[in-house]
């Protein structure tokens, strides 16, 4: 059976960073079958050629997304190779997990390196084509743990905390330009980035060993999300975590039980 096309009229090209694995990879996957010239992005280059390597349609770019040299390549490519950046789809990150006094300072520091830093450097470097253009679209994945904290997800919730209070303000800012930003923050997402978290929260252990679980979601739900916010001019989503989310404003105090009791 065909996939019902999802992506909206007018995408023609886009760029995926982490593209390798997980939500980067489908979004690779599910853009192609909708017929949209892609450049992938990942550390993994040779994830990448075994994944890509045959589509003449995919270009392939491996680096690093915390490295300006590497984005601003990137553009530069799009632009030379696929003609136009129409979608920003921004995956990479990392989840290290670990209690504050257990970790170093540099891990502490790492995450908010590669998943903030990350995602500024790659979102300031498509801008000034997206304005040029008067029109593109921005997703960034943040994380619910950014606005429910979560004990030994400190380095990782305060990352994803910044993440999603930037692209936020982006949207907000970006609107008059015809630039479309929409903040993705789901809950657990069943991709390989969650063995990351061997050192994190009991529950998120048990979930990295878990095939179902009603508080874990998928990519392709993930990413049926995106698109029907797009569609809706939306400015956040937050696959599978919306009751967790409105639970944490009404009371914190219970999400820090409910989080610290899950089962391992």
């Amino acid at each position: 059976m065909t996939r019902r096309k999802t992506t909206p009229f007018g995408i023609r090209t886009a760029i995926v960073t982490g593209a390798a694995s997980g939500i980067g990879a489908r979004a690779v996957a599910r853009l192609r079958a909708d017929g949209v010239k892609v450049l992938a992005t990942d550390l993994d280059e040779n994830r990448l050629t075994s994944l890509y390597g045959d589509d003449a349609d995919i270009v392939v770019v491996a680096g690093d997304v915390t490295d300006p040299q590497h984005t601003d390549h990137l553009v530069t490519t799009a632009q030379e190779r696929l003609g136009s950046i129409d979608r920003l789809v921004h995956c990479a990150g990392i989840m290290p997990g670990g209690r504050v006094a257990d970790l170093t300072r540099e891990q502490l520091f790492e995450p908010m390196r590669v998943n903030y830093l990350g995602t500024v450097t790659m979102t300031t470097a498509v801008l000034p084509v997206m304005r040029q253009q008067g029109r593109g679209q921005v997703v960034v994945l943040g994380s619910l743990t950014g606005y429910v904290p979560t004990s030994a997800f400190a380095a990782y919730s305060a990352s994803k905390a910044a993440v999603n209070s930037f692209v936020e303000v982006l949207g907000q800012e970006e609107r008059r330009h015809g630039i479309q930003v929409l903040l993705v923050s789901p809950t657990a997402v069943k991709t390989p980035l969650l063995q990351q978290a061997h050192d994190g929260p009991a529950f998120v252990r048990r979930l990295a060993r878990s095939e179902r679980s009603p508080l874990m979601t998928t990519p392709d739900v993930v990413l049926d999300q995106v698109e029907r916010g797009l569609a809706r001019g939306a400015r956040v989503v937050v696959p599978g975590g919306r009751a967790l989310h409105a639970l944490r404003k009404v009371s914190p105090g219970l999400v820090w039980f409910v989080t610290e009791h899950l089962p391992a």
